[in-house]
């Protein structure tokens, strides 16, 4: 099992890779076996990882994180944060986030990733912000392909 210090310098540095967009970086903090848990459906693997960025970085061009409560027990990362960014369309968001993570030898092997996806429904345009909950669904064109999870639709 890690160390609590080590855990939090090597999510530290997952948040510093993705505030500066950086995909080679991020990729590199994430297990080739991992998977990512978002909006209903899960994704492995590196080219998971890069899919889940592209799809980031398609509706969010700036995003800054800001730690509320973090928790570490054993191997797993728990965190509630603010975030704030600017939508590709230029729009500012802001929006409350949580996530688990499970690492091993400082690698993220699982990320869930909960946050409410009406946030978002601005990145979408007038569509997102009409359809309201169906945004979710809308929202994981680009991560394909991925798997439902059992909640989902």
């Amino acid at each position: 099992m890690q160390s609590e210090a080590s855990i939090r310098k090597a999510a530290a540095e997952l948040d510093g890779a993705l505030e500066a967009g950086d995909i080679d970086r991020v990729v590199s903090c994430f297990s080739e076996d991992c998977k990512i848990e978002l909006l209903g459906v899960r994704i492995w693997g590196h080219q998971g990882v890069r899919r889940w960025l592209g799809w980031v970085l398609d509706h969010v061009e700036r995003i800054e994180f800001a730690p509320r409560v973090i928790s570490v027990d054993g191997d797993v990362f728990i965190e509630e944060f603010g975030v704030s960014g600017i939508l590709a369309n230029g729009r500012r968001i802001e929006s409350q986030w949580a996530e688990m993570l499970t690492y091993r030898e400082d690698l993220v092997t699982s990320l869930r990733l909960y946050f409410n996806p009406i946030d978002f429904a601005p990145a979408l345009g007038l569509a997102g912000r009409a359809i309201g909950p169906a945004a979710a669904r809308l929202a994981r064109k680009g991560l394909e392909p991925y798997e439902l999870l059992d909640q989902a639709e």
